[in-house]
């Protein structure tokens, strides 16, 4: 086991509920595109929730996919000697994530009425 100095580097426990949830949101969106009704909500309340079916579905779930990869990638077990480097990762990951990210709005922003 090794000691990690940097304070920005999750406990190992905090990266495993976020590949866990990483998990759950890849797997949400293809139930949903497998159903055709794949039901995304960008909002708290329940007024803001969007039924996607077709393409904008499975725009949808490309950026599910894209930002769960990325957070698993990030969050994942370190690579090579053992050291979770933040700074090498964000730079290596976030924009996976935040391209993901963006998608998931894109294809809620066209299909708001």
């Amino acid at each position: 086991m090794t000691v990690e100095s940097d304070w920005r580097v999750p406990s190992p426990l905090l990266r495993l509920v976020g590949i866990v949830a990483a998990a759950y949101i890849a797997i949400y969106g293809f139930m949903g595109v497998m159903r055709n009704d794949l039901e995304i909500s960008l909002s708290k309340s329940s007024v803001g929730v969007q039924h996607l079916h077709g393409r904008l579905a499975w725009l949808c779930f490309t950026g599910m996919i894209m930002m769960a990869v990325g957070m698993v990638c990030f969050l994942g077990p370190p690579f090579g000697e053992g050291k979770f480097d933040f700074d090498e990762r964000r730079g290596r990951f976030g924009p996976i994530v935040a391209i993901g990210l963006g998608l998931i709005g894109a294809s809620h922003g066209i299909a708001a009425p």
